[in-house]
């Protein structure tokens, strides 16, 4: 073998077998705007469906409906609707409480920068809705 030939091994092939410049080993690929099934079934789940509750029509999406139908079902006693809804129900409390917890926490001034601060971001918020609590309140944002 001379020592200026390229040599052919694992992981170099021979030179008429290597990709030319610009060029892929996998030539039509994924086609561009394809999507994974997780953005397809979080695009169905967004659908909005039109229902009626209480002779009153509402627009919600499906994901909120098969929600409402769960606990509806939990609410009737359904075991295996109670089952699938209660590690959820806890880690909603957990989230409430750490929550309640963080706000707490804050001082008067703390509450006044941040408040200052989401004020001036939403000033669309036509409302003046507080959105940190203060200590009295923390329990009736909900």
């Amino acid at each position: 073998m001379k020592s200026n030939q390229y040599e052919i091994g694992y992981g170099k092939p021979p030179k008429d077998h290597q990709f030319k410049p610009g060029e892929s080993g996998n030539n039509k690929g994924r086609p561009r705007g394809s999507k994974n099934t997780y953005t397809i079934l979080n695009e169905i789940l967004n659908q909005k469906i039109t229902i009626k509750e209480n002779g009153e029509t509402m627009r919600i999406s499906k994901k909120v409906a098969m929600l409402m139908q769960l606990v509806n079902k939990g609410v009737k006693g359904n075991i295996r609707a109670i089952q699938t809804l209660f590690p959820h129900l806890i880690f909603a409390d957990m989230k409430e409480e750490e929550m309640k917890r963080i706000l707490t926490a804050l001082n008067t001034d703390d509450r006044t920068i941040i408040n200052t601060y989401l004020s001036n971001m939403f000033l669309s918020n036509q409302d003046g809705l507080k959105i940190i609590a203060e200590d009295e309140d923390c329990e009736d944002d909900n």
